[in-house]
């Protein structure tokens, strides 16, 4: 499971225990901290965005990596944390759509702060169509 890249629409594994897996670099069991800790943050995706916790986990992890090929190091958890603090509850906003803006903004931004601050002034993207999954 910690060396998956992506969850398949049919599959039956859990977001959270998926990304603290990856996180741990190993298997971890559902009673894991760290994967109680991801449902409660994808939890806090979901409320904010229109897709659910497996596709957040799935472009997390691909924001990840986009952002490792610019020279920027993020894990899919503080992916996750930074878009989550900048949607509000029940905006509804495409995850995808907000992770695309987050690339470029990080990639051209010296910190964190400054791209989440740029993406706070406009509003975030609405889904397209296909991407509000649950």
């Amino acid at each position: 499971m910690a060396s998956r890249s992506w969850i398949d629409v049919d599959e039956k594994l859990s977001p959270a225990l998926w990304l603290a897996s990856r996180e741990a670099g190993r298997d971890v069991g559902a009673d894991d901290p760290a994967a109680a800790s991801l449902r409660t943050l994808l939890h806090e995706a979901d409320i904010r965005f229109t897709e659910g916790p497996r596709m957040v986990a799935n472009r997390a992890v691909q924001v990840e990596t986009m952002l490792a090929e610019r020279g920027v190091k993020e894990s899919p958890r503080n992916v996750i944390e930074a878009l989550v603090s900048i949607a509000d509850v029940g905006e509804r906003a495409g995850f995808g759509e907000t992770c695309q803006h987050y690339v470029i903004a990080r990639a051209a931004s010296p910190d964190q702060a400054t791209a989440l601050a740029g993406l706070r002034r406009q509003p975030l993207p609405a889904s397209a169509a296909g991407e509000s999954e649950k």
